[in-house]
């Protein structure tokens, strides 16, 4: 049975120690086979917080997959942000910003939703352009039937209605119709700082609050998701960080019936 870590909005330059040493802990005692990372490895995007970021890194002894988020882009640095905006994450984290990975029995798809700019003034906003949407697509077309699909992205696909005021990543309708009936299983994703599951269109859209930082929402903790199952059954248990280490705080389970997920 597979199983997944799902880390978030790590936030290196706002860690809660504590936080992060309980992390730590539970990664030792889950022992899962990877590690996904949906962005915001750093606050600021500073050198000093991704050397940070890379030590935690490297110190995991458990394969990572990880995509930026719009905290990895500078926000104050102008010039870096429109000439080299990726220059630091290259440096410390990895060459790739769409990373992809497989085994037998899943596919982690990574897409890079953070933008530079946009045609708004709020410029920590996602999109999903076209092309990464049939690069998507395409590359399920081709995938084994039994191979769990899963797509990690920073910004989100769905929100609870008291959050939508956030704003779901641009081109969604589009991605999301041509996901339909392609196989894909879970989006994966963060940016928001809460933790919840919820099956869109036959999907899992999961998503983890920020895992070690303290940039929380009021009653909302530091959180992350475990996903264990495969292409027919799958289970996502919410962690919460309470009294002093993360706790299962909710378990949800999803079973797939023709080509659709569905909670159990």
């Amino acid at each position: 049975m597979t199983t997944l870590l799902h880390i978030s909005d790590l936030h290196f330059g706002r860690i809660l120690t504590d936080v992060l040493e309980g992390l730590e802990r539970s990664i030792r005692v889950l022992a899962p086979e990877m590690i996904i990372i949906s962005g915001d490895l750093t606050q600021r995007a500073t050198a000093k917080e991704y050397q940070q970021a890379a030590d935690f890194l490297s110190s995991l002894n458990t394969p990572y997959f990880i995509v930026p988020g719009n905290h990895d882009l500078s926000t104050f640095r102008v010039i870096e942000r429109f000439i080299c905006p990726w220059r630091n994450w290259k440096k410390w984290i990895q060459s790739d910003l769409e990373p992809q990975f497989s085994t037998e029995d899943y596919q982690l798809m990574g897409i890079n939703t953070a933008r530079k700019a946009g045609f708004y003034m709020d410029w920590s906003r996602g999109r999903i352009s076209p092309s990464q949407i049939q690069q998507i697509t395409q590359q399920m077309s081709h995938a084994p039937q039994q191979q769990l699909q899963l797509l990690v992205a920073h910004h989100p696909f769905w929100l609870p209605p008291q959050y939508e005021a956030r704003h779901l990543i641009g081109g969604r309708d589009k991605a999301l119709t041509s996901f339909r009936g392609s196989g894909l299983d879970l989006i994966l994703s963060g940016h928001v700082h809460i933790d919840y599951c919820h099956v869109l269109d036959g999907m899992i859209i999961s998503h983890a609050g920020t895992t070690t930082s303290d940039r929380l929402l009021p009653d909302t903790p530091n959180s992350f998701n475990v996903i264990q199952g495969d292409k027919n059954r799958l289970t996502i248990a919410r962690h919460h960080w309470q009294q002093g280490e993360f706790q299962l705080s909710q378990s949800q389970a999803f079973h797939r019936e023709s080509g659709r997920w569905h909670e159990a």
